[in-house]
């Protein structure tokens, strides 16, 4: 028999609540016939061969300006933290704009190539991309463990990481996206955490609370939108606890420990953030300012949207949308549409907090970004933090795709199903790598479709692939005087020749692409972002040395002029020898057949000054049609004044030169030709050519 008396004088036990155990997630036993410990060795073995081809595939990827800048600002806030705050961390007005991000990725890569001692070597930015590349994968074992938990198993977490990383435009940037990785990373971290503390309470452990505590600190040094992250845990607190009146009361009974834990993860939190941010550290108001900053960012891009040019500050509010539906592999977007679907129809097999934590931290942001009119550019690469939300349910609609029948045949079919049609993202990430993040689906039609129509390679890493050629196969290494090469690239040119070519005497030059004939150079690399699509359509690409081609389209192009005829009549043009100019113009396209429509302006002008005027004003209206640049338009109103002054129009000729003045004020010659044009008004001496200076043309060699 049980005794129940209490021994000697000892005091009855005092009754304590007990710290609550927390079960691994139940498995449903239809869920899979594979057991559970072999699942999740499949998952962790997937998640190292992915590591595995990201570093394969993000070897000597290229890199662009924005990155060299972010570099140079890691560097500059190393040297800060170095000379203890005297040193200036940011100087340019661009480089004051970086002061509104965080400083947690620089720290690590400036940090490793100082140890390492390559960050004065060619592989200064390899180290950076390795990386970020390892971040990436941890971004989806975190992926992988929220989708776990919330689905019950490793089946549906299997298919989550796998559908997040055979999506071309979301892998494609762990190989060297130094900036929006690593906040996805952070991002989907904190949930994770965020999760394990809630679903903790009414004792969150601590190891939680730290690992929240950094995952929150680390989100938001790299972009200030992770301060996000605390008011989804108030916020979810709050729903946890009215929807359980005993884990309310529970709660109460803890509250010190929980306000304590709380105050580490936001407190601490900012702390960290502080400390590894030196702007802030030296400056308190900067974090208002980086708050201000992303809220309105001031930059405005250039970018090409359905087909039209749009600037970044005034994109439509289906911007986001439209962009994920013709990048995401249409299979992906069936299987994410499929999830919510399957989840709404067996919502009771799920927690719903969870999912409505998942669902909340996905669709808010992108809300709030079209509801404030967010800048918004370069596809949804600032938006790579929401898409482990999106998979998560893909994952699980898999999963129960996977599991409707027991039947092994079935299985095996809807597998090959699933291989099928996923081939064709797969086959594209294989043949261009590394410009996996160029992948556009079916919806926007063939790549070739998308081009015109949408921003391809707008990171403009194919550029490195440029200079390699031009290096190597115009042997640039061995040339005794110094060899000018323009490049809308100038930024990444220069560091890089520097840094890998360092025996070769090259100048570079900084040229747009349509105003290439305004610059002297007998090389050029010219990658085909932030031009307009209707001049791609029509005038890409001129003829070439050498392409960097994705999917068989040229993105990125080698040129080759040593003779230069269009540069020698731009200098003609100057000196006002206009009928040389008109024949060297002329020659120039028909011995190159590059009909460049950035000639345009100043053929009409030539031509204008010849008395050539009909030719003079359909060349400088079909210039007018495409507005290449200001100095472009200026010239072709200038031409248009001086032929239609040569008509003895001469109210049309004032309104042109007018135009041409509002365009570039600071101009002189469009004035001077104005005041000639009145003059010859007033004598009214008929259709003939005025005595005309000569507007700016080009720059000087």
């Amino acid at each position: 028999m049980k005794n129940t008396a209490h021994k000697g004088n000892s005091a009855p036990e005092k009754k304590t609540i007990a710290e609550p155990v927390i079960p691994s997630p139940a498995i449903d036993k239809h869920e899979q016939p594979i057991a559970e410990g072999t699942l999740k060795k499949i998952f962790i073995g997937s998640l190292v061969a992915m590591l595995l081809v990201t570093l394969f595939c993000g070897y000597n990827a290229g890199f662009n300006g924005d990155e060299i800048a972010l570099n140079n600002y890691g560097k500059a806030n190393y040297t800060w933290y170095m000379s203890g705050g005297k040193d200036t961390i940011l100087k340019t007005e661009y480089y004051k704009l970086l002061n509104s991000y965080g400083n947690a990725f620089e720290i690590l890569a400036v940090g490793a190539n100082k140890i390492l001692h390559t960050d004065k070597g060619p592989n200064e930015f390899n180290i950076r991309h390795i990386i970020n590349q390892i971040l990436s994968i941890v971004g989806l074992l975190y992926a992988g463990l929220i989708t776990r938990r919330f689905s019950k198993g490793w089946t549906s977490a299997l298919f989550a990481i796998w559908l997040l990383y055979l999506t071309p435009p979301f892998m494609g940037h762990f190989l060297f996206n130094t900036r929006d990785v690593p906040f996805y990373v952070g991002y989907v971290a904190a949930l994770y955490y965020m999760i394990n503390f809630l679903e903790e309470l009414p004792v969150p452990r601590w190891s939680t609370s730290i690992y929240l505590m950094l995952s929150f600190a680390f989100a938001t040094n790299v972009r200030i939108g992770g301060f996000l992250l605390p008011i989804y845990l108030g916020i979810f607190m709050v729903i946890y606890l009215l929807s359980n009146k005993q884990l309310m009361n529970a709660s109460l009974k803890k509250a010190g420990s929980i306000i304590i834990k709380l105050g580490v993860i936001v407190v601490g939190g900012i702390i960290l953030i502080i400390i590894t941010w030196p702007y802030v550290l030296s400056k308190p108001s900067g974090l208002i300012e980086a708050l201000t900053v992303a809220s309105k960012f001031p930059l405005k891009v250039n970018i090409n949207f359905e087909g039209a040019a749009i600037n970044s500050l005034n994109v439509p509010a289906y911007y986001l949308p439209k962009y994920m539906l013709v990048t995401i592999p249409i299979f992906i977007t069936v299987c994410i549409i499929g999830g919510f679907v399957a989840y709404f129809f067996n919502f009771r097999r799920y927690d719903w907090k969870i999912a409505a934590l998942i669902i909340f931290s996905t669709f808010f942001p992108v809300i709030y970004a079209i509801a404030t009119h967010a800048a918004l550019y370069s596809s949804w690469r600032h938006f790579l933090f929401i898409y482990p939300g999106l998979c998560i349910f893909g994952g699980i609609a898999l999963q129960k795709a996977f599991t409707y029948s027991n039947k092994m045949p079935v299985k095996l079919a809807l597998g090959v199903a699933c291989l099928l049609v996923m081939f064709k993202p797969v086959a594209f990430c294989i043949k261009n790598n590394p410009y996996e993040y160029c992948y556009f689906n079916e919806v926007a039609g063939d790549f070739k479709s998308a081009y015109l129509s949408y921003d391809t390679d707008y990171w403009e890493i194919s550029v490195k692939d440029g200079f390699d050629w031009l290096v190597e196969h115009e042997h640039l290494e061995e040339t005794k005087d110094t060899v000018v090469i323009a490049t809308n690239a100038s930024e990444f040119a220069n560091y890089y020749l520097s840094r890998h070519f360092p025996k070769s005497k090259i100048k570079i030059v900084q040229s747009g692409f349509t105003m290439r004939n305004s610059n002297f150079w007998k090389y050029s690399v010219f990658n085909s972002v932030f031009v307009k699509p209707d001049y791609l359509e029509n005038y890409f690409p001129p003829p070439y040395e050498y392409a960097l081609k994705i999917d068989d389209v040229p993105v990125t192009l080698v040129l080759k002029d040593t003779v230069r005829l269009d540069w020698k009549a731009a200098l003609e043009l100057k000196s006002a020898h206009h009928a040389l100019a008109d024949s060297l113009y002329t020659a120039y396209i028909k011995t190159t057949k590059d009909d460049n429509i950035g000639l345009y302006a100043y053929m009409a002008v030539a031509k204008g000054s010849l008395n050539k005027n009909d030719e003079a004003i359909k060349l400088a209206k079909k210039g007018l049609e495409y507005h290449l640049s200001p100095l472009l338009d200026y010239n072709a109103y200038c031409g248009m004044g001086i032929a239609y002054a040569n008509k003895a129009e001469w109210k049309v000729s004032i309104d042109y030169l007018q135009k041409a003045m509002s365009v570039m004020p600071k101009e002189s010659a469009a004035k001077d030709i104005l005041k000639q044009v009145v003059a010859a008004q007033r004598q009214n001496p008929g259709p003939q050519q005025p005595a005309t200076p000569t507007p700016t043309t080009a720059n000087k060699p």
